[in-house]
């Protein structure tokens, strides 16, 4: 399994979706991987609206109903015809699973497919079955008449603006070097344990497949700080075990390692590397002779 295939995207998707509805988050109900029978049938994210009159202000948000459908299709994904119509037909069996007759009302669903790209093969395909293909806003286009009464929405990751989708936006390739900074300068902020764990899941992604990005900035006193800040529990963790090592072997200079470890890791961009080490003693080790002292024993 190569490096793409074991990048967990969806969950850097997740991440990057519920910091995008954060502020709407007491009136949302997110859930993963919904369930629409007893068999593997699964939604990638089902979103439902605890009150029907809230109002989401943002550019994927603006459009929900009570019950929202939303699947994400990595870069590797494919998005085609028969993958349309499966998603419509998961909207459908979702609309009709419900526990008495019509009490999931077909006005009340969305659906909303995200891609990094432009699938500009299915839009010519479904515009010569005489699909009307309307942008709404950057990054946004609806399909109209692809099913009666349920909105049909494809979010062009690559083409977002929208300011407050940034947890999104920048988890693709060639992510832009302005937004990853705002990201980092407004998660550093964040205080809940959950906001700094999906903030995690994104930079995870961001950073893997943005290396050379990440390289650039991370000399940068503030984006450096950014980064300290956004992982201080993972660093705490480290330092703790770090200490705990030295005590265990009796090393005094245990401890300065781990933190020039951490260091390191952090300005490389490395940050589930860092996460791994604070939980893998052998793993650890392997990362400071290969970063800080090739002659490490531990």
């Amino acid at each position: 399994m190569n490096e793409k295939q074991r990048l967990d995207w969806h969950s850097g998707f997740e991440g990057g979706l519920r910091l995008c509805l954060r502020k709407y988050a007491s009136d949302l109900e997110i859930e993963r991987e919904h369930p629409l029978s007893s068999e593997p049938l699964r939604i990638d994210y089902l979103i439902l609206k605890k009150k029907s009159g809230v109002k989401i202000n943002n550019d994927i948000g603006y459009g929900f109903r009570v019950h929202n459908i939303i699947e994400y299709k990595n870069p590797n994904d494919m998005l085609n015809v028969d993958v349309l119509y499966k998603i419509v037909g998961y909207a459908c069996l979702y609309k009709a699973l419900g526990e008495k007759v019509n009490l999931i009302k077909a006005q009340e669903i969305t659906v909303s497919i995200f891609r990094a790209t432009k699938p500009k093969k299915l839009f010519k395909a479904m515009a010569s079955k005489g699909i009307k293909i309307v942008k709404t806003r950057a990054g946004v286009y609806e399909l109209n008449g692809v099913i009666v009464d349920i909105p049909v929405r494809v979010i062009v990751i690559s083409e977002l603006q929208d300011h407050e989708l940034k947890a999104i936006s920048i988890m693709k390739y060639n992510a832009d070097e302005d937004s990853v900074k705002e990201f980092l300068i407004e998660a550093r902020k964040y205080t809940d344990p959950c906001d700094k764990r999906y903030a995690d899941a994104v930079l995870q992604v961001s950073a893997t497949v943005n290396t050379e990005l990440y390289e650039r900035i991370k000399g940068e006193p503030t984006m450096c700080e950014a980064l300290r800040k956004l992982m201080a529990d993972e660093l705490k963790d480290a330092e703790l075990k770090g200490t705990e090592n030295g005590k265990e072997i009796g090393k005094e200079e245990t401890f300065d390692v781990v933190n020039e470890l951490n260091d390191k890791l952090i300005k490389s961009g490395r940050i589930k590397d860092l996460e791994k080490s604070t939980n893998d003693k052998e793993f650890q080790k392997q990362l400071i002779r290969e970063l800080v002292d090739p002659e490490y024993n531990g």
